[in-house]
């Protein structure tokens, strides 16, 4: 490779030596550096988060108080059948799976009478199985308040019910 080199290329190559600058260069380079980001990376200073994150919570609760105070009193009084027998002591998960299945419920009670009669006899008798046993696993969770066992029991008979409803919710959108 080096026969390939010109020859002046190479002595030029062969004159040049290490020297040290002076004075440190670094410091006068680093002030003209801007620092990385990787790219699409957007830098938010803590007072815009700050704001931003107070407006969220805001608009959140202004909606969520909106949406809940829209209820009539029909709507209060059906949704109150399963959130009732969600006990004071019930995580958040809890509830929002209560209100899921009570929604639903509202939903697919309207639409049972396009079942024929045994399977709307069926299909009714599977609820109330359900809504006792969602009873009975809301009143071993208040009895043992502590006991993980009792909570995911009560957890996994509100999304057996809600699985239910949604089988239930497509068979009857499939008929119509």
């Amino acid at each position: 490779m080096e026969n390939d080199l010109d020859p002046r290329l190479g002595d030029a190559i062969g004159r040049l030596r290490d020297t040290h600058p002076d004075q440190d260069l670094w410091p006068k380079i680093a002030k003209q550096l801007e620092p990385r980001r990787p790219r699409g990376t957007v830098l938010v200073r803590w007072p815009t988060a700050l704001a931003a994150s107070i407006a969220l919570v805001a608009v959140s609760a202004a909606g969520t108080s909106y949406i809940m105070h829209r209820q009539t009193q029909g709507e209060k009084a059906i949704s109150a059948i399963v959130v009732s027998a969600v006990p004071p002591t019930f995580n958040a998960n809890d509830a929002a799976l209560a209100r899921a299945v009570n929604e639903l419920e509202k939903a697919v009670t309207g639409t049972l009478g396009q079942l024929d009669p045994e399977a709307r006899a069926t299909v009714t008798k599977t609820l109330t199985m359900l809504d006792d046993a969602i009873a009975q696993a809301a009143a071993r969770q208040t009895a043992t308040p502590d006991d993980p066992r009792a909570a995911k029991f009560l957890t996994s008979t509100l999304r057996k019910k809600l699985q239910v409803l949604r089988t239930l919710s497509s068979l009857t959108q499939q008929q119509s």
